[in-house]
């Protein structure tokens, strides 16, 4: 059995041998899906040279009327890696399946990269990368919450975890935002549980719009929210919250719940390398987020469709 001093002598030639030499179609892409490098194999099963498969990149790879590569890539980006089948495209236009695993790294300059290995489906192949999609279907649904698509609790402690590991990487801040909807029973009882529930969804919306892609958000229990953004300035609070509540207080917001939604919110901020979990920023983030509301309740006024930051 080959010892740690063994693999320790494998060198970057060693890796680049490994790569051209795999029996599996190996590429390389950049966030945006150009491709940056792709092995022998991949020439063979897409019947391009390495130069065309770059040309091509991600779109000119991928069938764009399959919609299983929407699921996929949302999953690899949430995650940070997928397991699927999907359809590509050959040179001459002939559409093959193909099972792949893809994951996202971060290369030796600091940048964020892909790496996916594709396998042409056989039916044996097919059946299992099906069953693996099932699997992680289930396991995707019990992370998420039904009303508004976001993270539920149990997903969003999953996720930011592996996030705040990348934040040591990246050697940058993490912010934890906790939101709560302002008398949400109120609304309940005076407009009924739709309007409840339109308010919920325009929060969750609120959210999408206001922070990005590559954040985490969730609906943390009945009216409470959080999300976690990496990399933020000393501003970036305020402007996020200034979002939430322009959102927030937009006329079609307003009309389609019934009413003005009003929230209270808090802060966390992790430095890299700091051991404190997801859990203390959801804790430190609450108790801010309290702050913010008791000082709301003593001026006697809930600001409608506007946020205010304990500071």
């Amino acid at each position: 059995m080959m010892g740690d001093g063994a693999r320790e002598r494998l060198g970057p030639e060693a890796h680049q041998a490994l790569y051209e030499d795999s029996p599996n179609a190996v590429v390389f892409t950049l966030p945006d899906g150009r491709v940056t490098a792709a092995n022998r194999a991949a020439s063979k099963i897409f019947c391009m040279t390495e130069t065309e498969i770059c040309a091509r990149g991600h779109q000119g790879l991928a069938d764009p009327s399959d919609e299983r590569w929407g699921p996929l890539l949302a999953q690899r980006e949430r995650t940070g890696k997928a397991h699927g089948v999907a359809r590509m495209v050959r040179s001459d236009g002939t559409l093959i399946e193909v099972g792949m695993s893809t994951y996202l790294f971060i290369a030796a300059d600091g940048e964020e990269r892909a790496c996916t290995v594709f396998l042409e489906a056989t039916d044996g192949v097919a059946r299992e990368r099906r069953l693996a999609e099932e699997t992680d279907k289930r396991h995707e649904l019990a992370l998420n919450d039904e009303l508004t698509g976001l993270r539920n609790r149990r997903g969003f402690v999953e996720v930011a975890s592996q996030i705040l590991e990348m934040a040591d990487r990246q050697q940058v801040p993490a912010h934890l935002l906790f939101l709560h909807v302002d008398r949400m029973r109120e609304l309940n009882d005076r407009l009924g549980h739709n309007s409840g529930d339109a308010a919920l969804e325009a929060v969750a919306r609120a959210l999408t719009h206001a922070l990005r892609r590559a954040d985490v958000l969730a609906r943390i229990g009945g009216d409470e929210f959080a999300a976690l953004t990496l990399g933020l300035n000393r501003t970036g609070p305020n402007a996020v919250e200034a979002r939430i509540g322009k959102y927030l207080g937009a006329s079609p917001t307003v009309a389609t719940v019934g009413a003005a939604v009003s929230v209270s919110v808090g802060w966390a901020v992790r430095a890299p390398g700091e051991r404190v979990t997801v859990e203390d920023l959801l804790e430190h983030a609450d108790q801010m987020m309290y702050r913010t509301k008791a000082m709301k309740f003593e001026r006697g006024r809930i600001t409608d469709g506007a946020t205010d930051r304990a500071r």
